[in-house]
């Protein structure tokens, strides 16, 4: 029975195809005081990694050019529904084996039955993406250019329980082909993506306080679609495209930085031009600017830091909610090449639980660095990201 056997396709071609559609991949960079790296791990992937305009930019003595690019993603099925979606699939093959023994009787429906009406509503979640930025070696103000790109998935099961008279009644009308069903598999996603230039600068007559600012050419992408699942099957690459909705337009980023003794203070504004959309079901995705802050004590080996999302920077479409938290982390230094770190992570407003997260970093003599967090907030619910800094071409 066809009805009953897409569902181990579903956890494979459906994240292929729907990622593919609308998400893509770009690069990122670091700070002063490497106070972001304590980020690297975030349950937004790892947009959160170079987010200070006044900190991006990032100096080699020996090399002109520095790239520096995190990437991260998180996965969040704490409602199960990956794991009924297997038991359909089980339960699928059964009907379909015992049709092939006798004929089916409508008691014989009851379990996969009940298996619909325990997914009916349940959500499962990916976030992930990537962050980047190559600084240049150009006298007066210091340039980086920067790309990143955030993308959010929601999926769920939308039970029509009429369905469950449809499998009934199909034996006993005599029935030989699956009736049609019409739960559906719902499919919201967005991706945010900038591309720009960052300008930032060492204000002496201000107790060198940094600020910067970063231009960015900015692409929203909404994803609507609803598949009944006798359809699943056939669904299509340009079907999922011609449930996407791209809009494209300017916006900016402003960020300070400051430093006293021991202590790191930073203020960002994210995304200054406001804009609403409509994906392509009518839901309205509402950009506004979103605030971070962000506090750090450095010691000799030791460094710590809060970080806050006081006006959320990733806004609710669809099933995905605002996103939202407060961040404590901590970093050692073992060594002059090794680095390890800690964290939790509170929230404040969104649909993942608190969270714990644990990293490692390596350094070279170069200045080049990889690092690498995971994120844990259960056995369903769980992510991680890695970042990598690579100076390029010596100077004379």
């Amino acid at each position: 029975m066809a009805t009953f056997h897409l569902f181990s396709r579903w956890r494979k071609k459906s994240l292929a195809i729907v990622l593919t559609s609308f998400a893509q991949s770009l690069y990122a960079q670091q700070t002063i005081v490497d106070t972001e790296l304590l980020g690297l791990a975030s349950q937004t992937d790892a947009s959160s990694f170079i987010a200070n305009p006044a900190t991006m930019h990032l100096k080699n003595e020996r090399y002109r050019y520095s790239l520096n690019s995190a990437t991260g993603g998180y996965f969040n099925d704490k409602n199960g529904l990956l794991d009924d979606f297997e038991d359909a699939e089980e339960e699928g093959e059964r009907i379909r084996e015992l049709s092939n023994e006798r004929l089916l009787f409508p008691s014989d429906f009851e379990r996969q039955i009940a298996i619909f009406e325990r997914m009916d509503g349940k959500l499962f979640t990916l976030s992930g993406g990537n962050v980047a930025a190559v600084a240049l070696p150009i006298d007066g103000v210091e340039t980086t250019l920067v790309s990143t790109v955030v993308s959010r998935l929601a999926t769920a099961f939308d039970y029509n329980p009429n369905d469950a008279q449809r499998l009934r009644t199909a034996p006993i009308l005599g029935v030989v082909s699956p009736p049609d069903l019409e739960s559906r598999i719902i499919i919201q996603g967005i991706a945010i993506s900038d591309v720009g230039v960052n300008f930032s600068k060492t204000l002496t007559n201000f107790y060198d306080t940094r600020v910067g600012v970063t231009l960015k050419y900015q692409g929203v992408r909404l994803l609507e679609k609803a598949i009944e699942i006798d359809d699943y099957e056939e669904i299509t690459l340009d079907e999922f495209r011609d449930a996407l909705k791209t809009r494209h337009h300017l916006n900016a980023d402003i960020g300070v930085y400051k430093a006293w003794k021991q202590w790191h203070g930073s203020f960002v504004v994210k995304s200054l031009n406001s804009k609403s959309y409509k994906g392509s079901n009518g839901n309205v995705y509402r950009q506004h600017p979103g605030v971070l802050l962000g506090l750090a004590w450095q010691g000799e080996r030791t460094l710590a830091s809060l970080d806050w999302d006081v006006v959320p920077s990733q806004r609710r479409f669809g099933r995905l909610d605002d996103e939202q938290r407060v961040r404590l982390s901590g970093q050692y230094k073992i060594n002059r090449r090794w680095n390890i770190s800690a964290g939790i992570a509170a929230i404040v407003e969104g649909r993942d639980n608190d969270a714990l997260s644990l990293g490692a970093g390596y350094h070279w003599e170069s200045g080049a660095a990889v690092n690498m967090a995971l994120i844990y907030a259960g056995p369903e619910e769980l992510g991680g990201s890695i970042q990598v800094r690579f100076p390029f071409w010596k100077r004379d």
